[in-house]
């Protein structure tokens, strides 16, 4: 039985991939230990689906200060690599992963990998777009150069890294990381998340539901979204824009909804939702909508709301981005320039006035769904730890 460490500043919960591929290995037989945030409420250890959790350190900073950033990720890194060593010397680990951000975090293995502990990096995003988009930053900003040393750095450290797609992997490889470290793991939902999908009829009361969910920040586009909304509104009567999820840009969104007399059709659940709970919030919808901007960083995203609407045979309008493009053509979403609300709302108002283009959209992107699915990606994670470990023979 292999024993496995995964680390990651986030809420376990509801963080659907690296609650996938922790769930995988638990459902093989290996044991999976996951330090993480602490949940409100909730016990500092226990289990979860077969993983068990340390939570040592109060939720996530979602302000704009760099400084209160950096000091809520150093409370976390001593925390978690004070307790990882611990137990490592208590018994071994064989593989540590860890998952960004921050890329730095990869080195509070550096006691069990001196042990001789196997570390993998995870790397959900570019840290170094995200701070220059998030910051104002200029390619020539010292920070900047800092954050990209650091990433190479802590790629450099681990063992085997994992990128999230093509696009993503091409940054990394151009920014003098070796290819040959990556594997690549599409951030697919797991088909049990999907499992009992009912197709439904259109609906025919004339109302007409939108879907967000994931992280609010300006950088997603819903500030456009609620400009858009307020051009479609007195042509759709029953019109409902539901935004789920926690992030800074949440009490902008409340007073743009006000100055746009849209508080009636615009409701906004702040909090993270686990998986099990938010399906049934999101097959509620007609269509989802991913509106992000096009900037330094949200070019490289593929977004796991995206993928989620699509598992689920929900139809999406969706911002046009070069990596979306590289997954998803004109057939599968209905693209929209990023930023432009007279352009999303011409595709709100086709989409309301045509039940069919709905459903063939939702079709067509199914196509994504064969081509990129879960049990693929687990089969190379697996592979992955299990070449790191030298095990071949599962049965033992």
């Amino acid at each position: 039985m292999t024993r496995i460490c995964m680390v990651a500043f986030t809420d376990y919960t509801t963080d659907t991939r690296i609650r996938r591929e922790a769930e995988a290995l638990a459902d093989r037989g290996d044991a999976v230990d996951m330090i993480c945030l602490r949940e409100e409420g909730k016990e500092k250890v226990r289990m979860c689906r077969g993983v068990r959790l340390f939570q040592v350190s109060k939720g996530r900073y979602r302000g704009s200060s760099t400084l209160t950033y950096l000091v809520k990720y150093v409370e976390f890194f001593l925390l978690a690599s004070v307790w990882l060593a611990l137990s490592h010397l208590r018994k071994p680990y064989h593989v540590i992963q860890v998952h960004t951000l921050p890329d730095f975090m990869v080195f509070v293995a550096i006691i069990p990998k001196l042990l001789g502990a196997k570390v993998i990096l995870d790397v959900h995003d570019l840290m170094p777009e995200l701070y220059q988009t998030k910051f104002g930053l200029d390619q020539s900003h010292w920070l900047l150069r800092f954050i990209i040393w650091v990433e190479r750095s802590s790629i450099g450290f681990a063992h085997r890294a994992i990128a999230v797609h093509r696009p993503h992997l091409d940054v990394l490889v151009n920014r003098g990381n070796p290819a040959e470290k990556f594997i690549t793991l599409l951030n697919v939902p797991d088909p049990r998340m999907v499992s009992g999908r009912v197709e439904a009829d259109p609906v025919t009361d004339g109302s007409f539901r939108l879907i967000y969910h994931g992280t609010v920040a300006k950088r997603n586009g819903l500030r456009v979204a609620l400009q858009a909304l307020s051009s479609v509104r007195e042509e759709i009567k029953q019109l409902n824009f539901q935004i789920v999820g926690v992030g800074e840009d949440i009490p902008h969104l409340i007073e743009l909804a006000g100055e746009l007399d849209l508080t009636d059709c615009v409701s906004i659940h702040e909090g993270w939702v686990p998986i099990e709970e938010l399906v049934p919030v999101l097959l509620g919808a007609d269509v989802g909508v991913v509106p992000i901007l096009n900037d330094e960083f949200t070019k490289y995203m593929l977004p796991v709301k995206l993928l989620e609407y699509v598992a689920l045979r929900i139809p999406v309008i969706c911002s046009r981005t070069e990596t979306i493009e590289a997954y998803f053509d004109d057939s599968m979403v209905a693209y929209v320039e990023p930023g432009n609300a007279d352009d999303l709302a011409e595709k709100i108002m086709d989409l309301y006035r045509n039940p069919g283009k709905r459903k063939m959209l939702a079709a067509n992107a199914d196509r994504f769904n064969r081509d990129y699915n879960w049990e693929e990606m687990k089969q190379r994670y697996y592979e992955l730890i299990d070449d790191l470990t030298g095990e071949t023979d599962r049965s033992q």
